[in-house]
């Protein structure tokens, strides 16, 4: 008979040996190959939770859309896959991050089918392609790709079927199975516009202009411009923010101000303001001012951030204000501002998921003195005070994050996508990770 002991030690022998195998094999990525800055939450959604798989899109070598996905059930990935070939990209790749465009980061959605969409390569659209009847001529061409089979992300085609003249593109899907894109039809002096489709991104209807970019009256040089962020609301809407930018040749700058919100009835694609009245489109910056402005910072500069709607269907908003983060909602007869966070916490980017009217989570990404993080906040009081959960990674200050929107229909354990970008390197490829709550999802080959 063996000595037990023996075969005890053998025992334990083994299994340090396999953790160690599967260690050396294990990674907190799930991608090396995201190139310069591959994630926003400009771009959005990037990523979507559907039927147990989470599909995430980034840009990759040559600015050109990649494709991963993880099975929740069987804890494996899949990918990366190239999705498209982007007219924005270099050959060679290049190692200064000045001459890469950025604006071409893939937006991805699973239709009611299950074939997996994407989005990509557009900066306002060449002038090769013909007239832009929305605006001005820029580069790239905005590019619609389709995979060949449902929930399958090895192989793609093109799909001719929207403006090349777009960037920041944005998908919203609707309970009916109702899909919207919607994109700034052109460089800086160009209409925000959406195209809708009924047939799964089959088809899509002609573009219809949302806010209007016009010279202004007292200057010419210098023309109304927009930037906005869509998201699903209540029912059968769709809610919007947006700031504004004057954009001005010569003397051309990033400044953007006030902040906007307006609603979409997909009912019949009207629109409406937060107290319901209706409203007429293309929209104006005269009239945006009368009839959607939440508020006037005059040439105080403003960004942009991210906005969600609550199950009463009251709008909750975060702006940059100066560098710091503030935080709006609806409370059913006014705007209420609350400031967010200490002056230490200079905030870049977030986004956040409601639980209740007064219960949100946001998750940030923040550069400090001496460090920079990625960490999940959270407020029970809606909105008074705000307390940290979490810090998801962190670096000193040669590191810093870039996160994508919250994922769409996310499951727990796979909420965002972040990339590391570090300013040490010799090279513009970066590591991309999907974290949940706490920690990230690793890969093992």
């Amino acid at each position: 008979m063996k000595d037990p002991q023996i075969i005890f030690f053998f025992v334990i022998s083994l299994s340090i040996g396999l953790t160690a195998m599967v260690s050396a094999d294990q990674t907190d990525y799930f991608a090396n190959n995201g190139f310069a800055k591959p994630v926003s939450t400009m771009q959005h959604p990037n990523a979507e939770y559907y039927n147990g798989v989470t599909y995430i899109a980034y840009q990759g070598p040559h600015e050109d859309p990649y494709v991963c996905a993880y099975n929740h059930s069987t804890n494996t990935w899949s990918g990366p896959f190239k999705a498209g070939i982007s007219q924005l990209g270099k050959t060679p790749d290049p190692t200064d991050p000045k001459p890469v465009d950025n604006h071409g980061r893939p937006t991805l959605i699973v239709d009611g089918q299950g074939y997996i969409h994407i989005i990509f390569g557009g900066h306002g659209g060449d002038a090769q392609f013909g007239e832009n009847n929305f605006g001005t001529a820029g580069r790239g061409k905005q590019t619609h790709v389709v995979s060949k089979k449902p929930e399958d992300i090895s192989s793609w085609e093109a799909l001719d079927n929207v403006s090349p003249f777009g960037t920041y593109a944005q998908f919203v899907k609707m309970p009916d199975g109702d899909i919207y894109l919607f994109y700034r039809h052109g460089s800086h002096r160009s209409d925000w516009v959406y195209q809708k489709s009924t047939d799964n991104c089959r088809t899509f209807q002609p573009p219809v202009s949302i806010l209007k970019h016009q010279p202004q009256a007292t200057d010419p040089n210098t023309h109304d411009s927009w930037y906005m962020w869509f998201h699903q609301g209540k029912g059968d809407a769709i809610a919007a923010t947006y700031n504004y930018h004057p954009c001005a040749n010569p003397n051309h700058s990033s400044l953007r101000v006030n902040a906007y919100f307006m609603t979409m009835n997909c009912g019949n694609d009207t629109w409406e303001n937060v107290k319901g009245d209706a409203l007429t489109l293309p929209i104006t910056k005269a009239y945006a001012d009368a009839h959607t402005r939440v508020i006037e910072t005059g040439e105080e500069g403003i960004r942009r951030l991210t906005l969600r709607v609550d199950a009463n269907g009251h709008p909750h908003m975060f702006h940059k204000e100066n560098g710091q983060l503030v935080y709006y909602r609806w409370d059913e007869k006014n705007w209420q501002r609350l400031a967010t966070f200490p002056s230490e916490y200079r905030v870049t980017d977030a986004d956040f998921r409601i639980v209740s009217p007064n219960e949100i989570r946001l998750l940030i990404t923040a550069k400090m003195k001496k460090r920079n993080e990625v960490s999940w906040w959270k407020t029970e009081d809606g909105g008074q005070s705000w307390s940290k959960e979490n810090t998801l990674i962190s670096s000193d200050t040669n590191t810093t994050y870039l996160i994508g929107s919250l994922v769409y229909n996310a499951h727990s354990d796979a909420q965002v996508v972040l990339s590391e970008i570090n300013a040490n390197q010799d090279n513009l490829y970066r590591k991309l990770f999907l974290f949940g709550q706490k920690d990230p999802i690793r890969r093992i080959e």
